[in-house]
């Protein structure tokens, strides 16, 4: 697999690591493969610039557009890696089959992500609480004004040094009139179009003092999905994990909410994963047996819920977060080599 090297200038501003904001910090370089013709070829590393699209590409109109996002690391001895890259790739290909685009060879997507990274390495983060946000970005790219399967794709990789998403704990607004996802649907794969039909809500959010929506189902507006950044989490008497489960497909089977639901039994918290209905939530915020609500993912992490707003009544949490505290250190000493993880977690970078 041939990968041509055009190198962009060197950076000339320096990353400001004591203060890294979350998305604004791009590499200097964009990995880019195409595909047409039943193949992929033109794979390349070449500055990061901006696109020329045909007005009529495909994607533009008809929505074959999705993503990904995982992050690299550093740890404290200079060793570099992926966390979780296969589990990203395989659920990339998930995406791709639901929008009927061509699968992403693994070693086309690896090769091209480690040619990026070698010529970025100085953009690694010197300490684990900040990541190298890795982004792929697929999308169909005929120029036809026509309703079917593009025969053309674009598949690209960049890079940004990122901080913490959220800065604290946040305030959850519970969205009952518009919906996420339904039975069927896309809400299991990282579509552009997912993000973008929750930006309405957002601003209802913000609205009220909120920082995130959090979604319920289609059909009776009662049962807990997710958050529109994060899956979610209930912290119960005991204590005891509680998340809703996957089975309806309305729900993005997160790694970060895999991560810890393989991290909570080593900590001795027992995790059940459920139909969650509203009104569970909000009488168990009331009596005290839900004692932490928190929100994960590989942009935030783990993020602490402070209060929900529902029907126009805020639902208060304890001040504490002590669980979601203990598995983000969990996590942490995991990135760092301090915990037993599966061996295929960890992506080596080559230095």
């Amino acid at each position: 697999m041939k990968i041509s090297i055009e190198p962009a200038p060197p950076r000339t501003e320096a990353i400001p690591w004591d203060n890294l904001p979350f998305g604004r910090i791009f590499s200097r370089h964009m990995a880019v493969a195409e595909y047409s013709g039943g193949t992929w070829h033109s794979l390349r590393v070449q500055p990061l610039q901006p696109l020329a699209l045909h007005p009529g590409t495909s994607a533009l109109h008809y929505g074959q557009a999705l993503f990904e996002g995982f992050k690299a690391y550093q740890r404290p001895d200079g060793r570099a890696f992926v966390f979780r890259l296969k589990d990203h790739w395989q659920r990339l290909n998930s995406s791709a089959r639901r929008l009927v685009m061509p699968e992403v060879p693994y070693e086309l997507f690896t090769g091209l992500l480690r040619a990026l990274l070698a010529m970025e390495r100085d953009l690694l983060p010197p300490q684990l609480v900040q990541g190298l946000y890795v982004r792929p970005v697929y999308f169909a790219t005929d120029p036809w004004l026509g309703v079917r399967t593009s025969e053309s794709y674009l598949l690209l990789i960049y890079l940004a040094p990122v901080g913490a998403y959220y800065s604290g704990s946040i305030a959850a607004y519970v969205e009952k009139e518009m919906v996420r996802a339904a039975p069927g649907g896309t809400g299991s794969i990282k579509m552009a179009g997912n993000y973008a039909a929750a930006l309405l809500s957002g601003q209802k959010a913000q609205g009220v003092g909120c920082q995130v929506s959090l979604w319920l189902d289609a059909h009776y507006h009662e049962w807990i999905e997710e958050f529109s950044t994060m899956n979610i989490f209930f912290v119960t008497k005991g204590p005891r994990l509680l998340t809703p489960s996957l089975q309806r497909g309305t729900i993005l089977p997160g790694i970060t909410r895999a991560t810890i639901l393989a991290l909570a039994p080593r900590l001795g918290l027992p995790a059940e994963e459920r139909e969650i209905s509203i009104h569970e939530v909000t009488e168990g915020i009331a009596n005290g047996t839900i004692r932490e609500i928190f929100g994960t993912g590989t942009a935030a992490t783990i993020t602490s819920i402070s209060q929900l707003y529902y029907e126009g009544k805020w639902w208060h949490l304890p001040p504490e977060s002590p669980i979601a505290s203990q598995l983000l250190t969990e996590y942490r000493k995991a990135l760092k080599g301090e915990r037993e993880i599966p061996e295929e977690w960890i992506w080596w970078i080559e230095t």
